[in-house]
């Protein structure tokens, strides 16, 4: 068996090789080619079909036995809500954004410090819920952005954290 190798032709071996094909040609002969490896069989090329189809010839899916498809044909229908805030003016609805962003992110503030010790951990994953799942959940649900209500909300919880240091550092400073 022919042993392959593994490392590249050093520059004297390339430059001999040269050397040999140029000498051949002025001769008029054929330049000897390096050796390939021999393999034991071919592998035949891979057959082409005559015939590939293009995507539009796949025939459409068959409907299910209830005649419907998993998909959602119908008309889209709003919920109560939806209806409730489309019936707003452009300042109601930023009037009640302000309102609730302020009343979430106060009672998100809120949860950091009733909760005690024991179960600050619990307070802090009912902060997070309140103040990142909560406008995500109501901006899909409602189909409208809640940039107004998240900086109310924001600034409502800056404001709180300034007063919860101010009535700590009244009452005697921040004790451990």
């Amino acid at each position: 068996m022919d042993q392959q190798r593994n490392n590249p032709p050093t520059a004297e071996e390339i430059a001999r090789m040269e050397a040999q094909a140029v000498a051949a040609m002025q001769r008029g002969e054929q330049p000897a080619q390096p050796e390939a490896p021999r393999q034991e069989a071919e592998p035949e090329p891979p057959t082409v079909p005559d015939f590939v189809p293009y995507v539009d010839d796949v025939p459409a899916p068959e409907p299910d036995a209830d005649g419907g498809d998993d998909e959602d044909e119908g008309e889209y229908i709003p919920s109560a809500w939806e209806k409730r805030i489309d019936a707003l003016t452009p300042k109601q609805w930023r009037t009640w954004q302000i309102v609730g962003g302020a009343a979430v992110g106060l009672v998100a503030l809120a949860s950091l410090f009733v909760f005690g010790e024991e179960l600050s951990a619990y307070g802090l994953i009912v902060a997070a819920l309140l103040a990142l799942l909560l406008p995500r959940y109501l901006e899909r649900a409602w189909r409208r952005k809640l940039t107004t209500a998240r900086y109310a909300m924001a600034a409502a919880m800056l404001v709180g954290l300034a007063v919860m240091a101010v009535v700590m550092l009244t009452r005697g400073g921040i004790t451990k």
